[in-house]
């Protein structure tokens, strides 16, 4: 298997569990989420997204050449700034997302992780992190992410839409949706950047993950972050929906 065989081998991994394969994207895009299911999304989901910028400043600092080390160094500046989108930082905005569905920040800070949670968040910390050769957390965390197919329902609905469309949210909830794999024609600048970063753990995966062992070990890493996410999603679902319950609308008391 050559180099560019590999990466397309793990490319199809991430497309073929996607995040519109999971009960739980498809609940929401379909307009059915209930207040209750989207405090859990962004109380389960915070934890994750807090350490990303970490994680990838830990497989940045063990990349040699300056070129690709840079598109990551510029990964982490556009999220913890938001200034390459005329943003801010993202995290923050999901912050915002989360107010304006009825979680404070104080909420988001002090909330414990459920073990599915916890689960993503130790594989991403030590394949990052931690003696595991560098490209098991460019196949695992960064390319996961940043090649992520964009969460588009078939009907053609992206998170920014039914956010706006569906759930009402007002302005200063959707800024995240506008900055991340859930866009639509609204962002296509933000979609080129996305496709920059994938681009660049792509070319960290074919010139640096050269051996059987390390291809071996970047797939199984790969194949478990996809099943931890899953349970992740699932959990979410499990423990925050009930169809019974009405749909949320921004504004409208249930």
């Amino acid at each position: 298997m050559d180099a560019t065989d590999f990466v397309d081998g793990l490319d199809r991994l991430i497309r073929d569990r996607r995040k519109m394969t999971s009960e739980l994207y498809q609940t929401i895009l379909a307009g059915k989420a209930t207040e209750r299911l989207l405090k859990g999304f962004v109380l389960h989901r915070w934890p994750i997204k807090s350490l990303w910028t970490r994680n990838i400043l830990g497989i940045a600092s063990r990349i040699a050449d300056y070129r690709l080390r840079a598109l990551l160094v510029e990964n982490v500046y556009e999220e913890e700034t938001g200034a390459l989108t005329r943003s801010k930082r993202h995290l923050e905005t999901f912050a915002d997302f989360a107010g304006v569905v009825g979680v404070g920040r104080a909420d988001l800070d002090q909330a414990e992780p459920a073990p599915e949670t916890r689960a993503v968040m130790e594989h991403n910390v030590a394949v990052c992190n931690s003696s595991a050769h560098f490209t098991e957390g460019v196949a695992s965390v960064l390319l996961l992410m940043e090649g992520q197919p964009p969460i588009v329902s078939a009907t053609g609905s992206s998170m920014l839409t039914v956010m706006r469309d569906t759930y009402r949210l007002p302005p200063e909830g959707l800024e995240f949706f506008v900055h991340h794999a859930s866009c639509d024609v609204d962002a296509e600048s933000v979609s080129e950047l996305e496709d920059e970063h994938a681009e660049a753990a792509r070319e960290l995966l074919r010139r640096y993950c050269d051996t059987p062992e390390w291809r071996d070990a970047a797939r199984a890493a790969l194949i478990r972050a996809l099943d931890l996410r899953h349970k992740h999603f699932d959990m979410i679902l499990r423990t925050g929906y009930n169809a019974a319950e009405p749909v949320f609308r921004y504004g409208v008391a249930p």
